[in-house]
């Protein structure tokens, strides 16, 4: 695998609804927190994009927030976690994210994936058994788009005929792609694509994804291609205390109310959904059995500042991570002031270890 990646920091927001705030409320913290990430040093601040759900996430389209995002920062990057291209036409797509790595100064990070969420694609009426050639068809045309003059293209489900798409990104050949993997499938796939790759533990715990990143690693050497420089970046619900029971117990109402949330979600799944019905029904299962003590040791890292820089630390070296995405919002209980709280505990006490 090579040296050790220098490791960068992120921030993850899902920006779900919080009791006795406006939509409105919980973007403009979302603002405020991501600018003081951007004075504690954190290095890309990472966006959701899922739909129909508020109680679960306000965020339906991130790249609209990019601008708004670059006008309040210096130099932080700014991340989709991730566009879900099987729901987007790819032409529409390539403008929007070109359009956005314009206006932010080239600090767009363009996070892809195919996404999983039943009600995401009966709402728009996109059949799930099509999601990953829709999403390597969207990619490719994508991809195209930013490098080419004029192109075309003819797959099966998106045709182009000689087009000039612009604008142009300002990065060169484009902005730094990176594709959600959650699965052992998805883990192999692009990996034989040979491209960076995000995961998050939530869906991934550790002891899945010790196996998956070891068929990632034996797929990219297959395809010839190179353990780069940022190849691995995860996402963990993160959180610091004074104590690690402190630190457990302030997430836990968060930690419990997400999964109540993400359990309502996944229960409505169409029958249309054929051969993917056992898939979602056992992730159903699974969260509706998961305990509390599980999700700290497998998903998360809550603990004092020695324990977070103990597990963080053993994560990186064993997974090559070059970038430690933390959630301090999982769930969206916590206070602000005590999200702040550990975001700065978190610059000035971890960062300085792991980097």
């Amino acid at each position: 695998m090579g040296a050790r990646p220098v490791t960068r920091f992120g921030l993850f927001f899902q920006a779900s609804e919080a009791p006795g705030r406006s939509h409105a409320e919980r973007f403009a913290e979302m603002l405020d927190l991501i600018a003081l990430g951007d004075e504690l040093g954190f290095d890309v601040a990472w966006l959701a994009e899922i739909h129909f759900g508020g109680a679960f996430s306000l965020l339906s389209s991130p790249l609209m927030a990019v601008p708004t995002i670059a006008q309040r920062t210096r130099r932080i990057r700014i991340g989709t976690a991730v566009v879900l291209l099987p729901l987007h036409h790819p032409l529409s797509c390539a403008e929007q994210a070109a359009t956005a790595d314009l206006l932010s100064g080239g600090r767009l990070e363009f996070g892809v994936g195919r996404g999983s969420i039943p009600s995401q694609f009966h709402g728009f009426r996109v059949p799930v058994a099509e999601n990953r050639a829709r999403f390597d068809e969207a990619l490719d045309i994508i991809r195209l788009a930013w490098t080419q003059e004029r192109f075309s293209y003819r797959g099966k489900f998106y045709q182009v005929e000689d087009l000039a798409v612009v604008p142009k990104p300002v990065q060169r050949p484009h902005p730094p792609i990176r594709v959600a993997v959650h699965t052992a499938e998805s883990f192999a796939h692009i990996g034989d694509k040979g491209l960076p790759i995000y995961s998050g533990t939530t869906t991934t715990p550790l002891p899945q994804l010790r196996e998956c990143m070891a068929l990632y690693r034996e797929r990219l050497a297959a395809g010839g291609h190179l353990w780069q420089r940022d190849q691995m970046a995860l996402m963990l619900p993160v959180h610091l205390g004074d104590s690690g029971a402190a630190a457990r117990d302030a997430m836990r109402p968060g930690v419990l109310q997400y999964y109540q949330n993400l359990r309502t979600i996944f229960a409505q799944i169409p029958a249309s959904y054929g051969d993917h019905l056992p898939r979602l029904r056992s992730i159903e299962e699974t969260i509706a059995n998961l305990p509390f003590e599980k999700f700290c040791r497998d998903q998360a890292v809550f603990g004092d500042v020695a324990e977070v820089v103990d597990r963080l630390q053993a994560a990186r070296d064993e997974f090559g991570l070059s970038q430690i995405i933390c959630w301090f919002d999982q769930g969206s209980r916590l206070p602000r002031a005590e999200v702040e709280r550990a975001m700065r505990r978190f610059a000035d006490h971890v960062m300085p270890k792991l980097a």
